[in-house]
């Protein structure tokens, strides 16, 4: 009886609430007439995400400029689905052509816009030990600072594919000694039709809103930093105005069955004070430092404070990003920053294993939260209900017992006197 509850309770663990389902069309170099553009190398990708009522537009390039996600959300009409996009205006040098790059039909109106852009990464030499980055001095020769916008990436059509989106770096160039070659940095963008959980640690909850990637640093050669750590610099756009403010909550939970030894999720809120009509982007304080993903090989992520993209000195890549060709008022567009930061205080750091991977997901809407699943449920109350039973049957048991032998002396005691 117990194995069939068990199994019950497993399967009901698995099943996912029921959740829009969209329908994925993806196009390369649009405004080109064949997938391999020269023109627009290394490329642009471009996903439609079509629901029932509404449509999600994603734009993903490193065209001109850091790499981007650019998400729009609009209305679906009952003909024309498609942006206007024009890969060739999006790389010209004229910036009035950039600016018409990505434009809205008529018929499609803007629910909401956002996405992220990658700006820099910075290597510094943690000799101190203590995973923490802003011990040191961005001027000191413990740092090292690689401007994404002179990366050469590979050509984003050749890897990409109806629901997956891959860049590649080719190289950092001289300008930067060269020390990413081969595929040391790649990006993964994985689009979602359904709800579910991902197969990977950490198991993010994800939608069919939502677009997790994964972000690799492999194989780098880190020169004469014996103890090299890494901070990715990200940056959040959103279509408000910029006096919108951002924010980012951190929710703990006691519950970590999806991701063991982790009891945190961090959600960067887009829009704090209305997460249904916003965007964010979540992830779990956690990376992983070998390809197959464990606990044993679990190290933390960290975020500094929020900052103005003025005060770090990001506009100009704002400015060379694809966003650039839909927000041509990307200054006055609400925005903030924050250095994502890898390792913990004496893990060995990247230069142990030469590897880093993480995983986080952009969406619209409220984030995905985690709930204890009906097999935890299930665990808890069989843990704390089989004493209970057992201690009432128990318990009925000697009552019973003691009634019956009670019983049973009365009974001997009255056939005896009957003897006599």
């Amino acid at each position: 009886m117990l194995v069939k509850v068990f199994t019950l309770l497993l399967s009901f663990s698995y099943v996912i609430s029921d959740g829009q389902v969209r329908q994925m069309v993806t196009s390369y170099n649009p405004g080109c007439q064949t997938q391999k553009c020269p023109e627009c190398s290394p490329g642009v990708v471009y996903v439609q995400a079509k629901g029932d009522n509404d449509i999600l537009h994603y734009v993903v390039s490193a065209l001109g400029g850091p790499p981007t996600a650019l998400v729009i959300k609009t209305n679906r009409p009952k003909e024309r689905y498609q942006l206007n996009i024009n890969c060739k205006m999006m790389a010209s040098k004229n910036d009035t052509e950039r600016k018409a790059a990505i434009t809205l039909p008529s018929g499609l109106k803007e629910i909401y816009s956002y996405g992220v852009v990658f700006s820099r990464l910075f290597q510094y030499n943690d000799t101190a030990d203590k995973a923490d980055i802003t011990a040191y001095n961005i001027n000191s020769t413990k740092w090292r600072v690689y401007d994404f916008t002179e990366f050469e990436w590979q050509d984003i059509t050749t890897w990409s594919s109806n629901n997956l989106i891959v860049m590649k770096v080719k190289t950092s160039g001289e300008v930067m000694d060269a020390a990413f070659y081969n595929e040391s940095l790649v990006l993964q963008f994985h689009m979602f039709d359904h709800s579910d959980r991902s197969k990977e640690l950490p198991h993010l909850l994800y939608d069919a809103d939502s677009t997790q990637f994964d972000f690799t640093l492999q194989d780098i050669d880190t020169g004469n930093y014996s103890s090299a750590r890494w901070g990715l610099e990200t940056v959040l756009l959103g279509s408000d105005k910029k006096t919108a403010g951002m924010h980012i909550e951190t929710k703990k939970s006691i519950d970590d069955e999806y991701t063991p030894g982790v009891f945190e999720m961090s959600n960067w809120l887009t829009r704090p004070g209305n997460e249904a009509n916003g965007g964010y982007l979540q992830w779990k304080p956690v990376c992983y430092l070998k390809p197959g993903r464990a606990r044993s090989v679990a190290t933390k992520v960290d975020y500094t404070n929020l900052a103005s993209t003025s005060d770090v000195n990001v506009d100009t890549f704002l400015q060379s990003s694809i966003m650039y060709s839909y927000f041509p008022d990307i200054m006055n567009v609400s925005r903030s920053a924050t250095n994502f930061t890898f390792g913990l205080e004496s893990d060995g750091g990247f230069t142990k294993t030469n590897f880093t991977s993480w995983t986080a997901q952009l969406g619209f809407g409220a984030p995905p939260e985690d709930k204890v699943s009906s097999l935890v449920v299930g665990v808890i109350s069989a843990g704390l209900g089989l004493p209970v039973i057992l201690i009432m049957f128990g318990g009925l048991f000697v009552i019973i017992k003691k009634k019956t032998s009670k019983e049973g002396y009365t009974d001997l005691d009255t056939d005896r006197s009957n003897i006599q």
